[in-house]
Order: structure tokens, then C-alpha cells, then sequence
């Protein structure tokens, strides 16, 4: 009995550069929640920008995935209860990254909070929540 050893292969619905420019809007949308709840939390509620960048991102996210399943990636093939646990463990690690570096760079850098929040946002979305999102979540 002989066993393949290839590798399987993945088609994505949307090509590359197709859902590079979506994740672009998308996340443009999603950063727009995300920066209002934050601006909220900060300026209105008084709440500690950390914790204000968390609920923030978390509002972020939830954008982010309505997007990338039914627009962006065009993947609602896969059960929305597999791509939300994805989705989660990448929210996850983007949520501490996002916290994390926009406490570095505001403390560190001696950033204002608003603008380290902008810088952050950006790296994180471009070199983490796009490649895990189109290669894991939505693949």
C-alpha cells in the first residue's frame, strides 16, 4: 500500500491581490470602529488607554471577521464555528500585540497614545492580521 506524501493544495476564491485591497477596506472599516470605541473609552469614559485599546480592538474584530467571511475572502464554505475559532486565536494574539505595542511605543517612544495607537494598528494589520487571516482563518 503506498501513501501520498503530497501536500495538499489550497485555492483561494479571491486571488491575492484581490483580497489584499478587500482586507485593506475591511480593515480600514474595522480600524474605524476600533479607534471610535477607543476614542470613546478615552475621552468620554475616562478609561485607561490599554484597556481602552482592548475594547477597542475588540469591536475591531468583530467588524473584521463579518467582513473577511462574506466580503473579503468570500469563504462561507467552512463552518462559521471553525473560522470564529480561528479567528479568535488570531484576535487574540493581535489584541496583546496591539496592547503591548502601543504601550511600548507610547511609553518607550514617548508617543502620544492616539498616534501610537495609529502606528501599531497599521504594522500589526499589514505583517500579522492579513497573512494569518487569508492563510489560516479564511484559507
Amino acid at each position: 500500500m503506498a501513501v501520498s506524501m503530497k501536500a495538499k493544495s489550497t485555492t483561494f476564491k479571491v486571488p491575492l491581490i484581490t483580497s489584499f485591497l478587500r482586507y485593506n477596506a475591511s480593515a480600514y472599516t474595522a480600524s474605524i470602529g476600533d479607534y471610535g470605541v477607543f476614542l470613546f473609552c478615552l475621552m468620554v469614559l475616562d478609561i485607561y488607554y490599554p484597556i481602552a485599546t482592548f475594547i477597542g480592538a475588540c469591536t475591531g474584530a468583530t467588524i473584521a471577521f463579518l467582513l473577511g467571511r462574506n466580503w473579503t475572502f468570500k469563504n462561507k464554505d467552512v463552518l462559521i464555528t471553525k473560522q470564529s475559532l480561528r479567528f479568535l486565536a488570531v484576535v487574540i494574539g493581535s489584541i496583546f500585540i496591539n496592547t503591548g505595542g502601543v504601550y511600548l511605543v507610547t511609553e518607550k517612544l514617548l508617543i502620544d497614545e492616539k498616534i501610537s495607537k495609529v502606528i501599531v494598528a497599521v504594522l500589526v494589520g499589514v505583517c500579522y492580521n492579513f497573512p494569518m487571516q487569508r492563510y489560516f482563518v479564511f484559507r
